[in-house]
């Protein structure tokens, strides 16, 4: 074939593409030649639309990745190659909840990564790409590492700033005070949006104060339902009218549930609306306080925050730290999470409840109290289903302390993410206890029954730190199964605190790692007393501060009801 007529095929392969023809393209490209003598556009062509055609078979998949693998050798030092590159990681971490086998792929790549570094030096595009492929592999110190540069140069990218904040949440590299020095260059990153003046909003006529609800999480059986739940449901109709208003983009498998979309008045589906589109929504509907319950887990959305929309804008229950935005007037915490002399490292101004800054619904399911599993196994067993980026590195050595001073003993664990296990397995396998531990792959979790069940086969939870546990902590207390948590030095790192002291078990919460350990043994040494915490929590958790909603929602509707007036 004739150049002219090589050249001839490529535009109209080009062509196809843009019309989004991706079956056509691929079939156009191996007709016209195969992979090995293959120019690399082409290959990275040939994956690219593999992964976004309609309904993408498994064999689809992994041949895209032959196909960015192709690219990236034969173009290492282009753009073609670092586009190869950056597609083979997108890719990975995009189907690996689907294909598990995806996640050894990730381990593989990072030498080409590596390779990659060699060849760009610093590259905004490829230094994104390694943030998320270092997530994925449990490499904190390189995952912020990476991040950190794309900070020092300048970086643009929403996504990067916003995950900048959050990764330093699971280290102690931070004080609250860099936190809030961060946030206030964060806030200049977001557009501002055209805005009605409050002024020229009229809520005079009124009869009850709108409260709207901003999230891209309301899916079905996601941690901030439970919590939100019976909260909306039981807040006074009569003085408050709710509002959710529906960000997020679900799978058929995971829509918002039936029963959580009727505890709100109104329920707004505005996924495929743009930011300024929401807005205006929002203050066509009169909302009177707007709630962010999301924040810069979601940069896409969390700008709208950043404008006036409601005269009163308060963040709550998604992220256990600072926004730093102008218009976000009040956080809500608590007086166990913010202590007085700290107020003033966070952007926004604090709303301290007297006693818990939020309260889980619990769960529909019939409560069986169970006995100390060690009684039957003769050994002890821990257990934490934090999410395993929480797993530091001071963590593992801890729990690997303790394994080692409990004879015999055990610790299951278990993330609502998927990793890849063996890259934590072999972080406590070079302290010498990799064979006392045993990790659960959540795939194998169906029923959210059989996940809680999973507590009946635990003595003692060990909640991470600094960044703690919350759902997890609130389901093995509901389970009746006590809780080890280590003292923290802000929001992010209280929770577990807040969360025992409200629950009336405050001797479970450890000053320093050299008690967190002797506690862990203290307990282990004594069945009977164990048994009796373990009998006792499961009796008297319903009725704490922790799944008291009725007496949550008055604190909370008072709070809502004084800040309300003060701007009135």
């Amino acid at each position: 074939m004739s150049k002219i007529e090589i050249k001839q095929k490529i535009d109209e392969i080009k062509d196809a593409f843009n019309k989004k023809n991706f079956d056509e393209v691929i079939n156009k490209i191996e007709k016209l030649s195969n992979i090995k003598n293959r120019n690399p556009e082409l290959s990275c062509l040939s994956g690219v639309c593999k992964i976004l055609k309609s309904n993408s078979k498994k064999n689809e998949i992994f041949s895209a990745l032959k196909d960015f693998e192709d690219g990236y050798s034969k173009a290492k030092e282009n753009n073609i190659g670092l586009d190869s590159l950056c597609n083979y990681i997108s890719t990975c971490i995009l189907f690996s909840k689907k294909y598990p086998e995806l996640l050894d792929y990730l381990s593989n790549v990072r030498s080409l990564y590596s390779e990659a570094e060699n060849f760009f030096g610093y590259n905004e595009k490829l230094s994104i790409a390694g943030v998320k492929l270092f997530k994925f592999i449990l490499d904190y110190d390189k995952m912020r590492k990476t991040n950190s540069n794309l900070i020092v140069n300048n970086t643009k990218h929403l996504t990067t700033l916003c995950r900048w904040a959050f990764i330093n949440n699971y280290s102690y590299a931070w004080s609250q005070k860099d936190y809030l020095n961060f946030s206030n260059n964060l806030k200049k990153a977001f557009p501002l949006y055209k805005t009605k003046s409050i002024a020229d909003l009229s809520f005079k006529n009124e009869k009850k104060i709108k409260v709207g609800f901003v999230s891209c999480n309301y899916n079905s059986g996601h941690s901030i339902t439970y919590f939100m739940k019976d909260i909306i449901g039981n807040m006074n109709k009569k003085k408050f009218e709710t509002h959710a208003f529906d960000l997020g983009k679900y799978n058929e498998d995971n829509e918002p549930e039936d029963n959580f979309i009727a505890k709100f008045d109104y329920w707004h589906s505005l996924k495929d609306q743009s930011n300024q589109d929401v807005i205006n929504f929002i203050q066509k509907n009169k909302i009177e306080i707007l709630i962010d319950v999301m924040s810069i887990t979601h940069p896409d959305r969390i700008g709208i925050f950043n404008n006036r929309v409601s005269p009163l804008q308060i963040s709550w229950l998604a992220y256990c730290n600072t926004v730093g935005f102008d218009n976000i007037d009040y956080l809500i915490a608590d007086r166990n999470l913010i202590k007085d002399s700290e107020d003033e490292n966070y952007g926004e101004k604090i709303i301290k409840l007297q006693h818990i800054w939020n309260c889980h619904s619990g769960f529909n399911l019939r409560r069986k109290y169970q006995d100390l599993p060690s009684k039957i196994n003769k050994y002890i067993t821990f257990g934490s289903f934090n999410n395993f980026m929480k797993i530091s590195n001071e963590v593992v050595e801890t729990w690997s302390n303790i394994l080692k001073k409990v004879n015999n003993s055990k610790l299951i664990l278990k993330s609502s993410e998927k990793y890849n296990y063996k890259i934590l397995m072999n972080k406590f396998k070079k302290l010498g206890v990799d064979n006392r531990i045993e990790i659960l792959d959540k795939n194998n979790f169906k029923k959210f029954e059989d996940h809680l069940n999973l507590y009946n086969n635990i003595d003692i939870a060990l909640d991470t730190f600094p960044y703690t546990g919350v759902t997890t902590t609130f389901e093995a207390l509901w389970m009746g199964v006590p809780v080890l948590c280590l003292k923290g030095h802000n929001f992010k790192s209280r929770c577990g605190e807040s969360i025992l002291k409200n629950a009336n078990l405050e001797d479970l919460i450890c000053s320093n790692k050299n008690e967190y350990i002797q506690k862990a043994y203290k307990l282990s040494s004594n069945l009977k007393y164990l048994s009796k915490i373990r009998k006792d929590i499961f009796n008297n958790i319903l009725s704490t501060n922790l799944f008291n909603n009725k007496k949550y929602v008055s604190d909370f509707e008072k709070v809502l009801l004084k800040k309300y007036e003060n701007i009135r």
